[in-house]
């Protein structure tokens, strides 16, 4: 499937909690058929696979699925929807939507889904470890590695031509989840307002988020909305509090940064890096922003999901229990998510104070990353070279629609091509 096709899917998942908060409301009766199909529709979805051949899948996406959330959902159309027939192309777009309003990596959200769909509870959990674990073991070695010998000249000569294309990568994120994000001119202003919120006043990016998504959910739905809304803000905080005599540990500082992250990254894998880069970078030093980026720069060319780089970030930050408990805690959200939600789609998807509140979220995400991206320049941009490298990959992805994962492995061999040259001079 070419990258046009797949834009026009993720465009109609993005937009179909939308369509439906523009339809009528249905009768009670109406509605009541409706559930009723859509509790058919969920195991009617083509073919039941085998135990055996639901695990063999998804290790071997865990084993080859490099590039990024669009190489990842491009892979698993090809696979699921194409060659396999596990699912319609419109179920496909129905499960993508539900997705598109979780926190966390929303390809592997779409594997535990599948999982879950072709073998309930634990072919959600064997679909999501699978997707997950191979990348997070080499990442572990790579950390080790990286601790190890990445001073070396032949090292720093690769990631000098990785990291301006990973951030050309990230940049190409930024204009995807903004031209998914902002379908209104209000939430245009959101997005401005949150970059000069974060960037020139110090705002607390959490505290954005929030005004960001109340604000537009008064413009959509109004003051009574609000009032009706159940108040469940204190019992949150009261929580928070009761945790607040252990954080002085170092392990449970790393859990409890990486449970955020992966409990609030509204707006996908790159959000992350905004939790990550204020977390482990601002407050806690555990590493600097150059090495962020280096382990951003490992993450895309290590298969599983792009926040793997969180596993990097929990190495450096507490060795082998530390890339564990970053990786456990960062990706739990996603599988409470979807194997708790699969049977609340409809009222969620359909819920105007939910969608309208997200809306406001996900457009203030965007601003704070580009914030989180300003901070990440000077370690990538040394010189006129990079400059070029991050401008070639932002045009290829965005210009060109090329793939993510060929803009990876070309950086990573242009790399090594680099180093060699070098070595050799």
């Amino acid at each position: 499937m070419d990258q046009g096709r797949l834009g026009d899917l993720l465009r109609r998942s993005a937009n179909y909690g939308e369509m439906k908060n523009q339809e009528k409301r249905p009768e009670r009766k109406s509605s009541m058929n409706h559930g009723a199909k859509s509790e058919i529709e969920v195991g009617e979805d083509h073919r039941m696979p085998s135990w055996r051949e639901v695990f063999l899948y998804f290790l071997f996406l865990g084993f080859v699925n490099v590039g990024g959330p669009v190489a990842q959902i491009t892979m698993m159309y090809n696979h699921m929807v194409e060659r396999r027939k596990w699912l319609s192309e419109d179920r496909f777009v129905k499960i993508m939507a539900f997705c598109h309003m979780l926190p966390g990596p929303e390809a592997l959200q779409l594997a535990i889904y599948v999982g879950y769909l072709k073998r309930k509870l634990w072919g959600g959990i064997l679909a999501g470890l699978t997707f997950v674990l191979p990348g997070a073991i080499v990442m572990i070695v790579l950390s080790w590695l990286y601790l190890k010998y990445g001073k070396l000249p032949q090292v720093t000569n690769v990631l000098y031509v990785l990291k301006p294309a990973v951030l050309g990568i990230i940049a190409a994120g930024i204009i995807k989840l903004g031209r998914a994000a902002i379908r209104k001119v209000f939430l245009a202003v959101l997005l401005v307002g949150a970059f000069i919120g974060m960037r020139f006043a110090g705002i607390n990016f959490l505290l954005i988020l929030l005004i960001a998504g109340f604000l537009n959910l008064l413009i959509e739905e109004g003051l009574p909305r609000l009032k009706r809304a159940p108040a469940t803000l204190p019992m949150i905080i009261g929580g928070f509090i009761f945790l607040l005599p252990f954080i002085d540990s170092r392990l449970f500082q790393i859990a409890w940064l990486f449970l955020k992250t992966g409990l609030l990254s509204f707006g996908g894998a790159y959000a992350s890096l905004v939790f990550v880069q204020r977390g482990a970078v601002g407050q806690y030093h555990w590493l600097t922003d150059g090495q962020l980026l280096d382990g951003v720069a490992l993450s895309v060319a290590t298969p599983g999901p792009f926040m793997l780089f969180t596993t990097f970030a929990g190495y450096l930050a507490g060795g082998i229990a530390g890339a564990v408990l970053a990786t456990f805690f960062v990706f739990l959200p996603s599988f409470i998510f979807v194997l708790g939600g699969t049977h609340y789609i409809e009222k969620v998807r359909d819920n105007r104070t939910i969608q309208a509140f997200l809306a406001g979220v996900s457009a203030a995400v965007v601003g704070v990353i580009a914030v989180v991206s300003l901070d990440l320049i000077p370690e990538a941009i040394v010189g006129w070279p990079s400059i070029a490298i991050a401008a070639i990959a932002f045009l290829l992805i965005v210009w060109l629609k090329r793939d993510v994962a060929l803009i990876a492995v070309g950086a990573i061999a242009g790399g090594v091509i680099y180093s060699l040259a070098r070595a050799f001079v």
